[in-house]
């Protein structure tokens, strides 16, 4: 099963996440994604002007574990309630303060508060776009958010109560923090759209409560809040960026970068070397035997194959390489979780195509929801390939994680925009009105449109997704998801 959601990340990125589940019954599991991204022809995106490395810098990819929870609820019920888990783990680290348990009460801590986190962001996600809006599921909402908070909480009481050591105690502190900042940001979320459509503001009363409490929590604990004046902005912004990358850290995996078929290629290379050195030694022994080893024919022949030698090392190398270009991906990526141990492999490549070497699937999908029907010919649009391979191995996979519920892999890949914008026009045009016999100069957002094919390879079969990003020179302005025939 995959599942996938694209989003904007900042001003000029974009976060494309795609969950893969582990298929348990196999040894393998394998996925592969190509990513097709077409650029209008003017903002000057071609093979020469954008190269692979410049690609690898626009993209940034995290890989971590994806977890197998559906709503807050299950977090503090059932058998699988992850709170229950951490608690008990954190009453055996205070009854056996060894190492091992100081670490699976860590790694409890924070799985609970970014598992918390995650889930307030989805639920929170429903309820906006519910149509379906009253104080009565805002006010069960809500009470879902502070039930697993008041648990969490008892749990906090408890080890600032033990004797576990200082430092070891920050944990909790700063899960509770990151907790508490998560409701708040989401309730936000909830007030600033709930505000223009709900027709009662006592209706966002029990909203603004809690936020308004959350933040009178976190001054008495000591924690980074906006009521405290001796906080200023940049400090807490900060401080929360900080905390979320504590947390989050301990469901992210390494990775061990490396070029794909490195060994291969410096065969290749050599063996270019000597064919090269064959050529030019042949000469000179044939030249040699005829006119003799001080002789003007030998020196001559000695130099032309020296010089000729050089340029077959090349021009073989360079065939090589080539052909062997379609064998390798650019980059091969280990898989590495906490305990250093190899858990997959991911591969990526990247190359430019012409649109009739595209799958026809894809030139069709292209070709669909346009804003003004033409043919591929007149768009002129430059495109890319990004093609990625995960190899994923189920039996290694979580062993670093005293948790049954991880389910699969996330990849997220967030793709940067920023250099593509040097060509655009300004971010306003003037256009012209005529109304009740008078001409209006007006303005309009001048905007570009860079669309995104996507076909993923599953074992159900072939998945196809099209997107649309629309930005101009102040970055981007929305994401659109193209339906499809």
């Amino acid at each position: 099963m995959l599942k996938k959601s694209i989003e904007i990340h900042d001003k000029f990125s974009a976060v494309i996440e795609v969950a893969y589940d582990i298929l348990s019954k196999k040894k393998v599991s394998e996925y592969t994604t190509i990513t097709y991204i077409f650029f209008p022809n003017t903002l000057n995106i071609n093979e020469s002007k954008y190269p692979k490395t410049k690609f690898y810098n626009d993209v940034r990819l995290f890989l971590k574990y994806d977890i197998n929870y559906t709503n807050l609820d299950e977090l503090s019920n059932g058998k699988k309630s992850l709170l229950k888990k951490t608690v008990e783990k954190t009453e055996t680290y205070i009854q056996n303060k060894d190492e091992k348990n100081r670490l699976l009460f860590e790694q409890h801590i924070k799985m609970l508060a970014s598992t918390y986190n995650n889930l307030l962001k989805q639920e929170t996600q429903i309820l906006l776009s519910s149509h379906a809006i009253n104080k009565e599921n805002i006010q069960l909402f809500l009470n879902k958010i502070t039930k697993v908070l008041t648990e969490f909480r008892l749990l906090v009481a408890k080890v600032m109560a033990s004797n576990i050591k200082e430092h070891h105690k920050k944990v909790v502190l700063f899960a509770d923090e990151y907790m508490s900042n998560a409701v708040e940001l989401e309730l936000m979320h909830l007030y600033m759209l709930f505000e223009k459509k709900l027709n009662a503001k006592e209706d966002l009363i029990d909203i603004i409560s809690l936020i308004n409490y959350e933040q009178k929590y976190k001054k008495q604990q000591d924690y980074g809040s906006p009521k405290d004046k001796n906080l200023n902005a940049e400090e807490l912004l900060y401080r929360r960026n900080q905390l979320k990358k504590y947390i989050e850290s301990v469901f992210f995996l390494n990775q061990d970068v490396r070029k794909d078929g490195a060994v291969y290629e410096q065969t290749l290379l050599a063996l270019a070397a000597g064919l090269a050195m064959i050529f030019s030694t042949g000469i000179a022994f044939y030249f040699q035997q005829n006119y003799g080893n001080f002789t003007t024919p030998f020196f001559i022949a000695l130099v032309v194959s020296y010089m000729l030698k050089d340029r077959i090392k090349g021009t073989v190398s360079a065939l090589f390489i080539s052909r062997s270009n379609s064998f390798f991906y650019d980059y091969k990526i280990k898989i590495i979780n906490s305990l250093d141990k190899k858990i997959g492999l991911f591969k990526e490549s990247f190359g430019f195509v012409p649109f009739k070497k595209l799958d026809p699937e894809v030139r069709k999908l292209r070709l669909q929801n346009q804003i003004i029907d033409i043919e591929a010919k007149a768009l002129k649009e430059h495109i890319i390939q990004y093609k990625k391979k995960i190899v994923l191995f189920p039996d290694k996979f979580g062993s670093d994680l005293s948790n049954n519920n991880i389910s699969g892999l996330t990849d997220i890949t967030r793709l940067n925009f920023h250099r593509f914008i040097q060509y655009m026009d300004d971010p306003k045009k003037d256009y012209i009105l005529v109304k009740k016999g008078a001409v209006y100069s007006k303005f309009a957002n001048k905007v570009y449109h860079i669309n995104i094919v996507q076909k993923y390879f599953t074992a159900k079969g072939e998945v196809y997704y099209r997107y649309r990003v629309v930005l101009n020179r102040n970055g981007i302005k929305r994401i659109e998801n193209i339906t499809l025939d």
